[in-house]
């Protein structure tokens, strides 16, 4: 027996939902009394996860399966399956994910979450502190290192003018480079003093909430200014609505679709290459740190960097500076 789902609760109108499935539904209405969700509860919560998130949800519960868990599962069972994965050389945060991964799968699927946590947190601790590969973070790339980049690129080609764009963009905005690319046209709000970019989602706020970034024109002194090459962009490849940044064809001829994230990673491989940046580590979230660190230095309160990146949390962003260059932020002789 399926439960039908309640009246009037509509799931969301999304693509990715209507692929979404994780585990087939387990009617186990009958011996968990007063303990089921409902099919539209369940729906309700899977639609308030990302799609990346679902898709590491679904990732991880595949590998849980495949190394001989079973689902439902016990605290004991858990913990021993998080030792094996430490034993084997899984990170600590990857184990983080693993155990989030868990629970949420017993609330989806009616089923009651862990009880003997402390079991489970025992273990969870016991890995952080053995742990002796410290956490990797991305480099920071900072704004000589942008310039760097953007001089290894060819902006009457219509592909380096967009990674061009791009790039910039995502250093002066400190977007995370999903937001980029999610970004529309109608989005954007040109202004004298630069454009304002309207977030439809981003990581922190899954709801909708209106955010608004303003991006300033660079100064006259510096040789590349996120608004114009965005707008030359646009103008180039004829760009009136939609997605913002786009796959461009081998004949220079722009696509209808937003870029990927496979295609934005292998943007800023070729630049790093063609920049002989590739030895220092840079990543796809090396200039979201890039501007925080560049911030820091330059004087910015913690709180004035917040209203850019929108970080929830100053703990989370003062991990950020933790890129810049220690002799920065220590005291000069006590």
């Amino acid at each position: 027996m399926v439960s039908r789902p309640l009246a009037g609760i509509q799931p969301p109108q999304r693509r990715w939902h209507q692929k979404m499935q994780v585990l087939p539904y387990q009617d186990n209405q009958d011996s968990l009394p007063g303990l089921c969700l409902t099919v539209s509860a369940r729906k309700l919560i899977m639609a308030s996860l990302a799609p990346s998130t679902i898709r590491a949800f679904q990732s991880d519960i595949r590998m849980f399966l495949r190394r001989g868990g079973t689902l439902p599962s016990t605290d004991t069972e858990i913990a021993n399956y998080l030792t094996r994965c430490f034993e084997d050389g899984y990170k600590p945060n990857t184990l983080k994910r693993q155990l989030c991964s868990l629970r949420r799968w017993h609330v989806v699927m009616n089923y009651p979450t862990l009880g003997n946590e402390q079991m489970i947190k025992g273990v969870m601790r016991g890995c952080a502190r053995l742990n002796e590969v410290p956490v990797k973070r991305a480099p920071a790339l900072m704004r000589d290192d942008l310039h760097q980049l953007l001089n290894s690129l060819d902006l009457s080609e219509l592909r380096d003018l967009r990674d061009a764009a791009m790039f910039c963009l995502t250093f002066y905005g400190a977007f995370r480079y999903s937001e980029v690319l999610n970004l529309r046209v109608e989005h954007l709000t040109q202004d004298a003093r630069g454009v304002l970019v309207r977030l439809a989602r981003s990581k922190t706020n899954q709801e909708g909430r209106h955010e608004v970034k303003a991006i300033h024109n660079a100064d006259a002194s510096l040789p590349y200014c996120p608004v114009n090459l965005l707008y030359r962009w646009l103008e180039a490849a004829q760009i009136k609505r939609g997605a913002v940044f786009r796959s461009v064809s081998l004949g220079g001829r722009p696509g209808g679709s937003k870029l990927s994230h496979t295609a934005f990673q292998n943007a800023l491989i070729r630049a790093l290459e063609r920049s002989d940046l590739t030895s220092r580590g840079f990543s796809t979230h090396s200039m979201r740190a890039g501007l925080i660190t560049e911030a820091h230095l330059r004087g910015k309160s913690l709180e004035q960097i917040q209203r850019v990146t929108g970080h929830k949390h100053l703990d989370t962003l003062a991990e950020y500076i933790r890129v810049a260059d220690p002799f920065e932020n220590s005291a000069n002789n006590f």
